[in-house]
């Protein structure tokens, strides 16, 4: 990416705590013509931005505290043009809430993180603090900057509400839609139904193979979900190897067919590490919604439905009912 024409000289400032270890070499970007300083803690980069404003300022996340959100709502309050950028490790629903609500970030990147990708973001930075400090700038810049930033708020609400390894939903997410699903059967009868899906021996190909297998297992497995589910059903990280669907419609007397739909794709899925093929299977238990039960009566059927196939024998779907008929 080309550094964009500006008729200044911006910097951009990184507020780094001694104590804090990064893979990023921001040594490129000095190389590619973005001139950096470095500040160790809060007083030494309030020093330099009262010598001279920074342009942007990238903060390190903290994993023992704020301090990194607070210091940038301090920023924000004694120069609000400064941009403020946010590397984390992590997305949580109250981290996003903090860095947008308390701190007011622009931008949120996430570990692990492509140059070209920091790159394009430090010059989005520059050229909006431009804006900002310009105002006889033509309105069609603010408002092309303004989208962009749009763009990135619904990319973090979309984070918020998806598992970052797999890429499905994932339990806050859940909750919500089968709240919704609940609500729709009660009001207005539209019928669905909960899965459980559980990765059988999931435990022992970690402590094989390691646990970036383990998770090159669960992306396959979330893979094959999303194409073989209709789009009118919906797939969640439930937890760990645990899966969840949602499937709507009067589709009861198909659900063992739509799993045994995933079992086929999952028994022509594997995955190759040193000359070992890795293969895997899943349980599944299923109940259907029905008048006078509520959300959590639904999982724990379908919970139960899951235990009772893992206790026979594993590799099978199981419904809530069969496990009435077997018990009684």
């Amino acid at each position: 990416m080309s550094k964009p024409k500006l008729p200044y000289n911006p910097y951009l400032l990184i507020y780094r705590p001694e104590s804090y270890r990064s893979d990023i070499d921001f040594s490129l970007l000095a190389q590619r013509g973005i001139e950096i300083k470095y500040a160790e803690n809060k007083k030494i980069m309030t020093e330099m931005m009262r010598n001279r404003e920074a342009a942007a300022v990238i903060a390190f996340s903290e994993s023992e505290d704020n301090n990194a959100i607070d210091f940038l709502r301090y920023l924000m309050r004694q120069h609000q043009h400064t941009q403020r950028i946010y590397l984390t490790e992590r997305l949580e629903k109250d981290l996003i809430e903090n860095v947008i609500n308390k701190a007011h970030v622009n931008y949120l990147l996430v570990f692990p993180l492509q140059l070209s990708v920091l790159e394009e973001v430090v010059y989005k930075a520059f050229k909006r603090y431009h804006v900002l400090t310009q105002p006889q700038r033509r309105y069609n810049d603010l408002a092309g900057i303004t989208a962009d930033l749009l763009e990135n708020v619904n990319k973090y609400r979309s984070e918020a509400s998806t598992d970052p390894l797999t890429r499905l939903f994932n339990r806050r997410s859940f909750d919500k839609v089968l709240d919704q699903a609940v609500s729709l059967f009660h009001n207005k009868n539209i019928p669905f139904s909960l899965i459980m899906i559980d990765l059988d021996n999931f435990k022992k190909i970690n402590d094989t193979f390691g646990h970036s297998i383990g998770d090159e297992v669960l992306r396959s497995f979330a893979q094959i979900l999303q194409k073989t589910l209709r789009q009118e059903d919906s797939a969640f990280r439930y937890g760990g190897e645990e899966f969840a669907l949602i499937v709507s419609g009067d589709i009861s007397k198909n659900i063992k067919q739509l799993v045994n739909r995933i079992r086929d794709q999952v028994l022509k899925s594997f995955i190759y590490v040193e000359m070992n093929e890795i293969r895997y299977t899943f349980s599944a238990g299923f109940s259907i919604m029905k008048k006078g039960i509520s959300g959590s009566d639904l999982i724990e059927a379908a919970d139960a439905a899951l235990y009772y196939a893992k206790r026979h024998g594993k590799d099978r779907v199981v419904s809530f009912k069969e496990t009435m008929l077997q018990d009684n």
